[in-house]
């Protein structure tokens, strides 16, 4: 009798079970294809979302390389979401790959919920708006300097900084003869200006050859601004001020300046509320040109203070003898005070300790200052000249001539160029100046070598750490006069293919002719190109 109840009972259940198993299978099959489906949509809405991120984090990077932009606080937790969306889809595929149709079900739910979550990400992306603000306080990078020698000197560093902290004078001249150190005491002042809270201040160098284009590109990419799309000056200046008015206590120093400079072709409508301007200038007639309100002589080093700043550059690692150092001092003292030509001709002293060298290099100075070599009446040329032609003094012929040939291809480069040392190298193997028999490997450790060895002489200074090295503007003067008649300079023209013409005064009629072929052949001109 049980038995045929259980047999009953399965005959009527068994058809229910089947039946169910088999909606069961069905159901799960449609799961199964729309998980596939969900999953497919969710690492292509992932991958659209990987290239927005990235194109914001490429967008945000070049903004930040001027260091005067900074991404918001909202785009950097937005990124940060992203990145961690891409763990949790990384997550949820090994756990989908692992074995088992029942936890590959329980994850589709998940799958459609980070395909939400991947709506909401780009929906937010859409309201950025800026992905940067302005930085505040970030003003410029502190520069290398020589340290301020001089009772004269700390005292005008501190008179300019009180004058702008008065709020009562807007334009400052500083003035002064060539070397005597008008730029780093202007370097001091931005160094100084950089550490205070307020403002910011933008460093220009002027140079003697200068067009109002070239300065105003210069402001534009401290201030972040492309003017590349725009030649018309006005237009560029209202662009220029439109931005230099929003910046409040603001301070512009405009370096080694010659002659008057129309300001309002800069953008820069100097005014107390506005932007402040230091100028340095060789002529005091240019700091009235400007309207300057207040004006600084930098005068020269006296005697004891010269003495201190030409031992400091010769370093004390050997000490010299009493009657050396006495010899030393009248060295120091035909420098007159300025010290460019100080920390240069005590740069090439360095590790001399003979007394016969210290004499032979205080009667060839003296007879240099004293006499007419055809250096101009600027004692300062005189000296680095000195400093230059004693580079013969101690290297064997062909590694003067090597060292002399590659000090005088940086003229090549404009002023105040930051020239690039591994390039520069390449430039001398290149040019042959360099021993040829050397492998390209010896060949680059010699070049780096005789920059190593200008540098040690003052005649090239370092600068962007160890990555560059320039030419100081009175160097170059100096560099370009002792080439004059030799070699043709045209820095940055490189549209120049071949020698200009000269035109000569006839002596019969006084009238200007060409002559082209004379001149390259009187003149022995080679003309140097940047490629």
């Amino acid at each position: 009798m049980f038995e045929l109840i259980l047999r009953m009972l399965g005959e009527f259940f068994l058809p229910k079970a089947v039946e169910q198993l088999a909606d069961n299978a069905l159901n799960n099959a449609k799961n199964i294809n729309d998980f596939g489906l969900i999953l497919k949509t969710l690492h292509k809405m992932l991958k659209s979302l990987n290239a927005r991120a990235s194109d914001v984090e490429e967008e945000i990077k070049n903004a930040e390389v001027s260091g005067r932009k900074k991404r918001k606080r909202e785009v950097e937790e937005w990124l940060g979401d992203v990145k961690c969306f891409e763990n949790e889809v990384d997550e949820l595929g090994s756990q989908i790959e692992s074995p088992g149709l029942i936890m590959r079900l329980m994850n589709g739910g998940q799958a459609a919920k980070l395909i939400d979550e991947i709506d909401k990400l780009v929906e937010q992306s859409r309201n950025f708006g800026e992905l940067v603000l302005d930085v505040c306080g970030t003003r410029g990078e502190s520069f290398l300097a020589n340290a301020l020698v001089g009772k004269a000197f700390s005292e005008n560093l501190e008179a300019i900084l009180k004058l702008l902290e008065s709020r009562q004078v807007w334009s400052i001249g500083v003035y002064g003869m060539g070397g005597v150190g008008k730029t780093t005491l202007a370097k001091h002042i931005h160094n100084r200006l950089l550490q205070l809270s307020q403002g910011r201040v933008i460093w220009v160098t002027v140079s003697r050859e200068f067009t109002i284009k070239s300065l105003q590109d210069k402001i534009a990419r401290f201030l972040g601004l492309d003017l590349l799309d725009e030649d018309n000056e006005d237009i560029r200046a209202a662009r220029l001020h439109r931005v230099l008015s929003q910046m409040r206590n603001s301070v512009l120093i405009l370096d080694d300046v010659w002659e008057n400079i129309d300001l309002l072709k800069l953008g820069c409508h100097v005014s107390m509320e506005c932007c402040r301007l230091i100028i340095t200038t060789r002529s005091l007639e240019v700091c009235h040109q400007i309207r300057c309100h207040k004006v600084l002589l930098v005068e020269k080093l006296p005697q004891e203070e010269a003495w201190r700043l030409f031992n400091q550059t010769l370093g004390n690692e050997i000490k010299l003898t009493s009657q050396v150092e006495e010899i030393a001092k009248s060295v120091a003292k035909l420098c007159g005070g300025l010290p460019l030509g100080i920390i240069t001709m005590a740069g090439g002293m360095r590790g001399k300790t003979t007394i016969h060298a210290w004499k032979n290099a205080f009667v060839e100075l003296r007879d240099r200052v004293s006499g007419k070599d055809g250096m101009g009446e600027d004692d300062v040329f005189r000296i680095l000249k000195y400093s230059f032609d004693q580079l013969q003094k101690n290297y064997q012929s062909n590694e003067f001539n090597t060292l002399q040939r590659c000090f005088l291809y940086c003229l090549l480069y404009p002023e105040d160029y930051q020239i690039h040392r591994e390039d520069l190298v390449r430039k001398f193997i290149s040019e042959g100046l360099v021993d040829q028999r050397k492998s390209r490997r010896a060949k680059i450790n010699q070049g780096h070598c005789i920059l190593d060895r200008l540098v040690n002489v003052c005649l090239l200074e370092s600068c962007v750490g160890y990555e560059c090295v320039k030419m100081h503007d009175l160097v170059r003067v100096m560099a370009l006069k002792i080439v004059e008649g030799v070699y043709m300079v045209r820095a940055g023209e490189k549209s120049l293919m071949e020698i200009p013409e000269r035109r000569r005064v006839d002596k019969g009629s006084g009238e200007g002719v060409l002559n082209e072929e004379r001149d390259k052949e009187d003149w022995r001109w080679n003309l140097f190109r940047l490629s």
